[in-house]
């Protein structure tokens, strides 16, 4: 099983390495009297920095009252690290988790189930987004609560619309109006995409593939999922996923598999200013709310048109739409009549199995969790929030401007999360390869589809199977 045995290869390469990384579990530097509680995270640059805000609050007044200290720590691949440190027995007590990544711990065994401690919080259902709130639940238990949240939607740049406006308008569009409908959102990417006198592509109107975070998730707004959830099988074979698929393969067809090969491969990193959306090289973009914090620190001058933020921040929220170069609507859905449609990822705390200190680490997560401490990290990193309810003061004074809009989208029937599949890690890394090569025409999408039907099936039922003799214990 290629879980196990990356598992394994893991733990004998990075062991030594992650153990060295973190340091000693203990440090005199530390204030006496207290629980220390080590928190590993991913997060690095602002988003990091914008968190130990969260922690440094906490361990100045819950934590000094209950002496509790969070150490916090940031670093990569967090989820190897954990998974290392989890099976030699020294886990961190709070582990920031991907959410492709949780219900394949909670399966192998690795993390405490939390909802015996946040019922006694009052953290049930009622106080989560349905979406979020069934994307934290596995098998009848509660895994993690969550940190910060996301919503894919379409972010597009209305300075190109409105100097291309000519040219939409010829080609039957609005340069006011955000694409409605797949179809439209087509249109939009043709009549903005250009070209030099050679033929490459010197900005891209849209791409499936740029950046691709959310490429696997595209069936969802066509109506279907790759994954059943009550018969526990793949479902790439279907309609819906098949069309997601031939619509990544279109792009390359029409624009050049050669062109958008060499454009994707000029384009600069995510967190820098030659990032494809702020440098302009792409006019619209699926990306989360967390994108506005990236352009306020990247790229200021697309959100500064008229006022400094300072002063924008003193407008009424339909004014202050207008000191933006970008803006945001829902991702057009393919399927008439289905509106709304949406992927809602999260950040999720979680406590490895073996944490020494369950009780402290929770009273730490159910913090982030309050109400007040959720909306400050989620205005620190521009995000929408997960809990059922919001303050006015969250809507009216979010530095995001459209973040009613991501609000709307996470609460609609139609939003979905990551499908709850104990190898999720193996079939995202699967799909993208798959998505690679369809951008490509390397492979025709439903022939490579029903071949990786087969292989991800055969993976899951060994997986349940190894699980099913270790009883779920797999530490």
């Amino acid at each position: 099983m290629k879980a196990i045995k990356w598992f394994f290869i893991l733990l004998l390469v990075v062991a030594a390495t992650a153990l060295l990384a973190f340091g000693p579990r203990t440090d005199e530097s530390l204030p006496k009297q207290r629980v220390v509680i080590d928190y590993w995270e991913k997060w690095t640059g602002n988003e990091e920095a914008q968190m130990r805000v969260i922690v440094n609050d906490f361990n100045n007044s819950v934590g000094a009252e209950k002496g509790i200290f969070v150490r916090y720590v940031s670093s990569s691949t967090i989820n190897q690290k954990t998974l290392v440190a989890t099976a030699a027995g020294v886990p961190p007590d709070i582990a920031g988790l991907f959410e492709v990544n949780l219900v394949q711990f909670a399966a192998m065994g690795a993390l405490e189930p939390l909802e015996d401690m946040a019922r006694e919080r009052g953290i049930t259902a009622s106080y989560y987004k349905p979406v979020y709130w069934n994307g934290i639940n596995y098998d009848g238990h509660l895994w993690a609560l969550i940190s910060t949240p996301s919503v894919a939607v379409l972010y597009y740049n209305t300075r190109i619309f409105h100097e291309n406006a000519a040219t939409l308008r010829a080609a039957g569009l609005d340069p006011d109006q955000a694409p409605r409908t797949m179809d439209e959102l087509d249109a939009y990417a043709r009549a903005l995409t250009t070209r030099d006198s050679n033929g490459r592509v010197i900005r891209a109107g849209f791409l499936p593939m740029e950046p691709n975070w959310y490429v696997n998730y595209v069936c969802y707004w066509f109506g279907g999922t790759f994954w059943d959830e009550a018969d526990r099988h793949f479902t790439l074979q279907s309609p819906p996923v098949v069309k997601a698929y031939q619509w990544i393969e279109s792009y390359a067809s029409w624009m050049g598999r050669d062109a958008m090969s060499d454009f994707r491969n000029g384009v600069g990193n995510f967190d820098s200013p030659q990032n494809a959306f702020l440098a302009g090289q792409v006019a619209l973009e699926m990306q989360g709310p967390f994108l506005a914090n990236f352009i306020y620190h990247r790229k200021p001058s697309m959100s500064t048109v008229l006022w400094p933020r300072d002063v924008e921040m003193t407008k009424s929220p339909t004014e202050r739409l207008r000191n933006y170069q970008w803006a945001v609507a829902p991702f057009p859905s393919a399927v008439p009549g289905l509106k709304n449609v949406c992927y809602c990822g999260f950040d999720a705390l979680a406590i490895p199995r073996g944490s020494k200190h369950k009780k402290e680490a929770f009273e730490f997560i159910a913090y982030v969790n309050r109400q007040d401490v959720m909306e400050k990290l989620n205005k620190l990193h521009c995000k929408n929030s997960p809990l059922a309810k919001v303050s006015d003061d969250f809507l009216n004074n979010h530095p995001n401007p459209y973040i009613r809009v991501f609000e709307r989208l996470a609460s609609s029937p139609n939003a979905q999360s990551v499908p709850q599949i104990p190898i999720m890690p193996e079939a995202v890394d699967d799909l993208n390869a798959l998505s690679q090569q369809v951008s490509l025409l390397e492979v025709q999408p439903a022939n490579a589809l029903a071949k990786l039907q087969v292989r991800l099936q055969a993976q899951y039922d060994e997986f349940s199977r190894q699980q099913r003799v270790r009883g779920s214990t797999a530490y």
